[in-house]
């Protein structure tokens, strides 16, 4: 499977070897600086390779968002349409009131296979939690985790990643 990653900072870095010590292949991008995706690629090794988000979204079988949240509609422009696609997103929103950050997500995409996961610090548990309103897309992404050696823990429906994000630690622009 081909997952792309948007983002590459040092948590998409760790996402990519988690993925790809499972057997994936992993292409990254990055919507600010194409050199960093290569240079995340150039890290992770060999069967990774950098790409632009619109490619991602027509060769992909799953996308996973890493950007910092303030990148995020300089992100869906680049992307593209992808309303059929599993985007997986390991976002960090700020505090957006009623609504999580994976339901506008979903709501700007027009996706329903929206999973909220890979938020939390990837060293410091086994276990990873997964949110998500489509029960087919989220059962994949937990294959996926559960293939990387992780517990994918159920968080219930995207209504809950907002707990999932409020745990995890806002990015801030460089």
């Amino acid at each position: 499977m081909t997952i792309g990653i948007i983002g590459a900072d040092d948590r998409a870095v760790k996402i990519a070897r988690m993925l790809k010590h499972s057997g994936h292949t992993i292409c990254f991008s990055d919507p600010r600086d194409e050199r960093m995706s290569r240079a995340a690629a150039a890290v992770v090794g060999e069967d990774t390779f950098a790409t632009t988000p619109y490619r991602q979204a027509a060769t992909c079988d799953t996308l996973v968002l890493t950007v910092p949240w303030q990148d995020l509609e300089r992100t869906l422009a680049a992307l593209g349409s992808y309303k059929d696609g599993i985007v997986v997103d390991a976002t960090r929103p700020p505090d957006l009131g009623r609504l999580s950050g994976a339901e506008l997500l979903a709501r700007k995409l027009d996706n329903r296979h929206i999973v909220k996961a890979f938020v939390e610090p990837l060293e410091t548990s086994q276990s990873i939690k997964v949110a998500s309103d489509d029960p087919e897309a989220r059962a994949e992404v937990e294959a996926l985790i559960a293939a990387c050696g992780r517990q994918p823990l159920d968080a219930g429906p995207l209504a809950n990643a907002r707990g999932i994000e409020r745990g995890a630690t806002v990015q801030s622009s460089p």
